[in-house]
This record gives C-alpha cells, structure tokens and sequence, in this order.
C-alpha cells in the first residue's frame, strides 16, 4: 500500500493498492488511520471494487456504522449505506440528493453520537463532470485564531438540526431532540433529527480541536442571542472553501474517498441533471457520545 500526499493540495493524499474490505491486516489498518490522521482525506485508488458487503465491512473497521435511519434512499438490504444519486428507476428515486449545490456540512452532527470517518464510493460520475466533493480543514480554523479567541468559542454551545429535505424520509420515531445527559434515557446511536454539541470538538487520537460548526445542519449557538449567533457564525463560516484549506476531489469511477468528519466540512458542485452519478456512502460513529467533547484547558 503507497500513500502520496496530493500535489498542490490543502489537504489530502491518494492511497494506492489498498485492500479494501473487512479482512485488512493491522499493519494496513494502523497505517490508514496514522495517513487519515495526517492528510484529513484519503482517496483510494487501485483496489478491487468492493461488494456491499466488503464496503461495509470496511468502514465497520473504523468505528460503529449506524444505520441511515432512511426510509427511502439506503440500500434495501443495508440500511447503513446510503445511495447518493438524484437518478429515478422505474418512477421511484433510487438514491437521496440532486444535481444542484450541496452546502458545507459534516454528516450526523445532529446526532449525540457524531461521525468520527466518512466514506464515499463513486460508481457512476457524470462524463461531462461536475459533482466534485469539496473538503475544508476545520481544525486550521481553530488553529488559526487567538488564544483569547480560541477561550470565548469553548464557552458556547451550538444547536445541530437535520437539514430541510430528508424529513419525508427518515423514521417518525427519530424526529426529536435528543441530547446527552437526558435523565434516564438511554442515546442509541440512530437517535434524533437534533441536539446541542459544544461549539470546540477534539480529536481524542490525536488531540487538535476543530471549530464543529456547518451552513446546513447548524442552527444557532443557543448562548448567544439570535442576532449575535448569526454574526459569529456567518464569520467563522467564511472560512469554508477558502483555497489554501480547501480541497477539490473530481471523481473517478471506483475512487473511494475516506475523510475526517469532526475536522473537516464538506460540501458538493452542482453538475448537469441530465447525467448519471451514483455514489454509495457508510459513516462511522464514534462508540463513546461523549469522546469529542472531552477536552483539556482551551488554549
């Protein structure tokens, strides 16, 4: 397996000649996660394509894959892969999204249990392209502000709502707020459409604090009034898709790309209707809800 780290990219590396599937060696896993730890995005190229089964096992070995809790738009035998297509078959939508732009996120930020890694498969992309996936270095934000800074963000909390378009499709037992520390609840992993997380995650690998926050999932940081959050999130989120934090994947058919979702957001450029592109995706969790949030003294 090589590991090369993308020319003149922000972020990023392609990994050639990686076994894809369950059944990795640990030298191999160690390896991944010691690259994804450092580059932020993989892109995996030069592998046999993986059954359904091999792509979840895979992700599996990265953490706890929740199902989608999708009605519509997972694959009918495994819930915990979710299509990404706008494409129809036979009058039904096949997958979930369209062709237009697809704002900065990172997904299940609305969940107690947030993502730790995502995974992307790419089985069709449009010919013509279009449809590149977008990835923003979240922890260089945080590391790029002051001291005093960096102390007034781990003071807020942040509310985080399942994005406008998915409620016709995800289970009715799952819309509600659910955060940590409910009395006497127990938090499954598929729980809730919303909760409230602490504005400064941490990576509990390797310790970096990212500023956890999106243009499409986060509402409001609930400490601060209506007005003021705004203003404080529309500056920080300005920082998304600046060139030099920023980096721009074209698809190839069979690219897997694995990326880090508690410091990173990522986003999708519209591309022609009229063409094919079918993506298959699997998020892993982390085990403990409240390991992103432990934090040592703000810096």
């Amino acid at each position: 397996m090589d590991v090369r780290p993308i020319p003149g990219a922000a972020l990023g590396a392609v990994v050639h000649g990686a076994h894809v599937a369950g059944d990795m060696d640990r030298t191999q896993f160690e390896k991944i996660w010691a690259a994804l730890d450092t580059h932020l995005v993989l892109v995996f190229r030069g592998h046999e394509t993986p059954s359904y089964e091999e792509f979840l096992a895979f992700g599996r070995r990265f953490g706890h894959i929740p199902k989608t809790g999708l009605t519509s738009g997972a694959h009918p035998d495994h819930n915990e892969i979710l299509i990404v297509s706008h494409l129809e078959e036979d009058g039904r939508r096949i997958g979930v999204g369209d062709a237009g732009w697809m704002g900065w996120h990172t997904d299940y930020s609305f969940r107690p249990r947030v993502s730790q890694v995502g995974f992307l498969e790419a089985v069709e992309v449009p010919s013509s392209g279009g449809g590149e996936t977008l990835f923003t270095d979240m922890y260089a934000l945080y590391e790029s502000l002051s001291p005093q800074e960096r102390r007034s963000l781990h003071s807020y909390r942040v509310r985080h709502a399942l994005r406008t378009g998915y409620e016709e499709t995800i289970e009715e037992r799952l819309q509600r707020e659910v955060s940590l520390g409910e009395s006497g609840e127990q938090i499954q992993p598929e729980d809730g459409t919303s909760t409230i997380h602490p504005l400064i995650a941490r990576n509990p690998r390797t310790g970096r604090r990212s500023v956890y926050i999106s243009t499409l999932n986060t509402e409001r940081i609930v400490d601060l009034a209506p007005d003021e959050s705004r203003k404080l999130l529309d500056e920080l989120l300005s920082h998304a898709g600046r060139p030099r934090h920023t980096y721009a994947h074209t698809w190839q058919p069979g690219d897997i790309v694995m990326w880090d979702q508690l410091g990173t957001v990522h986003a999708k450029q519209a591309f022609d209707p009229a063409e094919r592109r079918v993506l298959r995706q699997v998020v892993s969790i982390f085990d403990d809800p409240a390991d992103p949030w432990r934090t040592e003294a703000a810096l």
